[in-house]
């Protein structure tokens, strides 16, 4: 089976945006009848998975933005990390985001650590990796200027997010931030050319990139996603005004 996620909201505010999953048959080709609540782990207990918990949790630690009731999405999905699948998850109009893990049964979320400074520059729709010395870094988005990058080494505790050197013209859009093939990917989007050209550079220590891949279309190149399978690697990603949405091969991995 295939574990769809999705969220249930209403932008109005006047109610709490509810996260479900359902189920796919590969074999049937035909989803399951019923839905069921995603759970978001805090440490104040199991709630089902809404934005007011996940801002409740930030709120004990000093976040100090105002509570949004829809927005909260799993941007940042999945990634197994020492026998643990790992995502990051966001409330974009909240300018909230979080380290998690996803449970066995793949039906809890439960909270790492919050990264939301500085609170200025509203940091949204991260992604996150492990460095090869254990440090956890996450790329966000910066509505106001250029991507800002944060560490962790606890994943709990993260430092105040700041613009690095390799990533010198960002734009406010979706980074990402894999490892494939011992080698980390980052992708992210061109200040100068608006959506249209996404980057994609590559490191093996997280510190120093070359470019590998330059993504361009004349409307647009965005929200890419990147995951290995069958030994290639594979991305989907929106073109155009979101009315396209393409699939395909980015490479075969040599062993």
């Amino acid at each position: 089976t295939l574990r769809c996620y999705f969220a249930c909201e209403d932008q109005s505010g006047r109610r709490q945006s509810q996260t479900w999953y359902r189920d796919f048959d590969l074999r049937s080709q035909a989803f399951s009848p019923d839905i069921h609540r995603v759970k978001l782990k805090t440490a104040d207990g199991v709630f089902d998975m809404e934005p007011r918990y996940f801002h409740a949790d930030a709120a004990k630690q000093g976040f100090q933005e105002p509570a949004k009731a829809f927005g909260l999405y799993l941007l940042d999905s999945f990634k197994q990390i020492d026998g643990r699948t790992l995502l990051a998850i966001n409330n974009f109009p909240g300018a909230q985001n979080a380290l998690a893990t996803l449970n066995e049964a793949r039906d809890t979320i439960e909270i790492i650590g919050h990264y939301n400074e500085p609170a200025e520059a509203r940091l949204t729709e991260s992604s996150v990796n492990r460095l090869p010395d254990g440090t956890w870094m996450a790329i966000c988005r910066n509505d106001a200027g250029n991507y800002h990058f944060t560490t962790s080494k606890d994943g709990k505790t993260w430092t105040i997010g700041q613009p690095m050197p390799f990533v010198p013209n960002g734009l406010n859009s979706k980074p990402t931030f894999d490892k494939f093939g011992g080698l980390y990917f980052l992708g992210w989007q061109v200040r100068a050319a608006g959506r249209s050209v996404f980057n994609v550079d590559v490191s093996r220590d997280g510190k120093t990139w070359e470019r590998k891949y330059r993504f361009e279309n004349q409307r647009s190149f965005q929200y890419p996603t990147f995951h290995e399978h069958d030994g290639a690697i594979w991305l989907s990603v929106t073109q155009g005004r979101k009315e396209r949405i393409m699939f395909g091969k980015l490479e075969t991995l040599i062993p």
